[in-house]
């Protein structure tokens, strides 16, 4: 598979995700106004959990293809030096960005924590959708 083909990939993948967030996004609303618990709240919350899981997903992509760069040029350690680092990069911004949503007050952590929670099922569904031919 040439570059060009895993990078389309990998935003097909992204648009899998994104579609499923959003569908998962619209579910956590609904629960909400069913319960007449949806405010203001629980739509920032929501919408940064869903922010947060495509950014996360978004940044691993690019340090996968970065690593991967490293390692065709001959260069392993770097390249698990990068994937490691990414890593780490990736679950602290996490943990920063859902520390300031709860503690500010802004975000309803429920919503916030659903989307997170679901994205490897949104992963395992959007298997269905992957070609086979690549």
């Amino acid at each position: 598979m040439t570059d060009m083909n895993e990078k389309k990939q990998t935003y097909r993948e992204l648009l899998i995700i994104a579609v499923g967030e959003l569908i998962c996004l619209a579910l956590i609303y609904g629960g909400f106004a069913l319960l007449d618990k949806l405010d203001q709240r629980v739509l920032i919350g929501g919408a940064v959990g869903v922010l947060t899981v495509m950014l996360n997903y978004f940044l691993m992509a690019v340090g996968v293809f970065a690593a991967a760069d490293r390692a065709e040029a001959g260069e392993p350690a770097r390249a698990k030096r990068i994937i490691s680092l990414s890593m780490l990069g990736r679950y602290a911004l996490m943990i920063v960005v859902l520390v300031i949503g709860a503690k500010s007050g802004w975000c309803n952590v429920i919503a916030m924590v659903i989307p997170l929670a679901l994205f490897r099922v949104i992963l395992f569904i959007g298997e269905f959708f992957r070609r086979k031919d690549g």
